[in-house]
Formats: structure tokens, C-alpha cells, sequence
């Protein structure tokens, strides 16, 4: 036969009291109340196929603070080398647990364009560049690259109706980086 304790009327009495004491306990506030980071960040596409992308924090960084790609491990470095195109969420965590988000997106990037952007990087600014519009031309955004094959094509090969950029014809060698992208078939993943 089995032993059944009944609590008495007093220990029932007590046994409900201190669970609801336990209940209104103050924790004290939530430290993380008013966390939010402004996460400025930097990041390098994946190019040729392969996992040679790049995510660095540039704010906040610390000696306090842990980084977090995804959900992977956290790391001090705010730097993530050898990351795969795609779209990722980096966390920055401070020394109390609190963190915030920001969302990345490694675009994937063919060789021939990649060297087609690092040539518009570096020859196109600052008259189309960084919000710079010369002939209703801007090269910020891969899309406005792409969809501009022909005229990159037309003014910086061919000379039509003149060479680009001002300063002077690109070399051979950067005219052939140009016409291997467009034979390609001009797209940011050739």
C-alpha cells in the first residue's frame, strides 16, 4: 500500500505562499533593454565559384565584443574570410549577452566580371561613381553595370563616339578583361 502525504491546512498555506512569493521576485531590469548597435560593415563578394567571400565589422568593434555569423561559433575577430555566396546575418554580441543583427548579402561573382568591376573601380570614378551620374551614367550597383555592357563596351573598346575613360585609352590587357565579359555573355556571374 502506498504512503499518501496530506498536507496539513498550515503547510498547504505555506506551500502556496512562497510559490507565490517566488513568482512576483524581481530579477531587476533587463540589461539588454536599449541595446542596439548601428553595425557598419564592409564585405567582399565570392568570386569564381568558391568560398572566398569576406564580412568585416567595421562598428562596433571591442575587446568586449564577440562576433557571430549566422548561428556558427563566436569569434573576437570581426572579420569572416572564406564565406560562400549567399545571405548571412552577423551578430554582435556584447560582454552582458545582449546582441543585434544586421543581414549581409555576398553576391556570387564570375572571374571575368570581377575584374570588369575592379576596372570600373578603379578608372570611373569619380564621374560615375559614388553617386557621380555623367552621361545619365552610375557604376554603384552591379545592375547598373551589368545592364550597361554595350555602352562600357562602346566607350571604353570600341572609342564610340570616344574613349572612356577621359584621361586616356585603357590598356590592351584591360580592353580584352572588358571584351571576355561581354563575349561571355556580359552577366555577373560570367
Amino acid at each position: 500500500m502506498a504512503n499518501f502525504h496530506v498536507p496539513t491546512p498550515i503547510s498547504y498555506l505555506i506551500s502556496i505562499i512562497l510559490l507565490l512569493s517566488a513568482c512576483g521576485k524581481e530579477k531587476g531590469p533587463d540589461p539588454c533593454i536599449g541595446i542596439a548597435y548601428d553595425i557598419q560593415y564592409t564585405s567582399l563578394p565570392a568570386v569564381g565559384g568558391i568560398t572566398n567571400g569576406n564580412i568585416t565589422v567595421l562598428s562596433p568593434i571591442g575587446d568586449s565584443l564577440t562576433y557571430q555569423l549566422n548561428n556558427g561559433l563566436t569569434q573576437v575577430s570581426p572579420v569572416f574570410n572564406g564565406v560562400a555566396a549567399g545571405n548571412y546575418i552577423v551578430r554582435v554580441i556584447n560582454q552582458k549577452g545582449c546582441s543585434d543583427t544586421v543581414q549581409v548579402t555576398i553576391p556570387a561573382y564570375g572571374a571575368k566580371y570581377a575584374a570588369v568591376k575592379e576596372l570600373i573601380m578603379g578608372y570611373c570614378g569619380p564621374c560615375h561613381l559614388n553617386a557621380g551620374n555623367s552621361g545619365n551614367k552610375n557604376f554603384d550597383s552591379d545592375a547598373s553595370i551589368i545592364s550597361s555592357w554595350d555602352r562600357i563596351k562602346a566607350r571604353a573598346v570600341d572609342g564610340n563616339p570616344s574613349f572612356m575613360p577621359q584621361n586616356g585609352q585603357l590598356t590592351t590587357i584591360d580592353k580584352q578583361k572588358i571584351m571576355d565579359w561581354v563575349n561571355a555573355g556580359h552577366r555577373q556571374t560570367d
